[in-house]
């Protein structure tokens, strides 16, 4: 029988995970429109975090990370380190591909971007740290969910109020995934933007993807071809750097 979620205790990390480099504070009225909640909800929410310590009111209805929240992000970092030479390898992949590449950790909102490399072309697709993509249509999200077991994936769903139809018209697509260790995205969440992304996998968990993305029109399938061979000759690299 599977074990009942608690909505709640949920929707206040969803909350949590709209900050980002580019947005240091959260309104209420943000949190209330980009979670789907009326503000009273929003605002008992952001009011219990900050008693708790996780957020602090810098004004009215306005909110930033608390030192509960900061504390605990130094202790995830401590406790889960990226691989040290991650940046080495994004570039490195940057120069062999010609293309931006990054790295992605799982969120329950999404894939989210921990690390980026980006090609130096006139017109390029531009992606920043803390970018949280969207789960099933992207490369990155359709590997983290390719890499669940069917029950996470259910439960998933669940907490994040994704029709239960488009999971399983997905699970054909994922069963292929976690058998050929890499996903594409050709225009599926952008018209013009595509990427191929392969998983870092530890212990039977998918930790970590790695992706080159950019216009569509460059990523044919010769390009394919290579990019998925040498992502997956580093991921190979990084799986041994941080497997004990």
């Amino acid at each position: 029988m599977a074990t009942s979620l608690n909505l709640s205790v949920m929707k206040a990390f969803d909350a949590l995970d709209l900050f980002d480099e580019t947005r240091p504070e959260l309104s209420v009225e943000i949190v209330a429109r980009e979670l789907r909640m009326t503000n009273a909800t929003a605002h008992r929410f952001m009011t219990t975090l900050e008693i708790a310590g996780v957020l602090t009111a810098v004004r009215r209805g306005v909110y930033a990370p608390g030192p509960r929240l900061s504390r605990l992000g130094r202790m995830a970092e401590d406790l889960s380190p990226l691989p040290p030479s991650l940046q080495a390898v994004l570039d490195r992949l940057r120069q062999d591909l010609g293309e931006s590449i990054m790295a992605c950790r799982f969120t329950p909102r999404g894939p989210l971007c921990v690390a980026v490399s980006l090609a130096q072309r006139p017109i390029s697709v531009q992606i920043r740290t803390g970018t949280t993509l969207p789960m099933t249509c992207t490369a990155q999200g359709r590997l983290f969910l390719a890499g669940m077991p069917p029950r996470d994936r259910t439960q998933w769903g669940i907490s994040q109020g994704e029709c239960q139809k488009t999971l399983t018209a997905l699970e054909p697509l994922l069963t292929r995934l976690q058998s050929e260790g890499h996903a594409l995205n050709q225009g599926y969440n952008e018209p013009d933007i595509a990427a191929i992304a392969v998983p870092i996998t530890v212990a039977g968990r998918t930790v970590l993807t790695l992706s080159a993305f950019g216009t569509l029109s460059r990523f044919d399938e010769s390009f394919f071809k290579r990019a998925e061979r040498v992502m997956k000759l580093a991921a190979a690299d990084l799986v041994a750097e941080i497997t004990p």
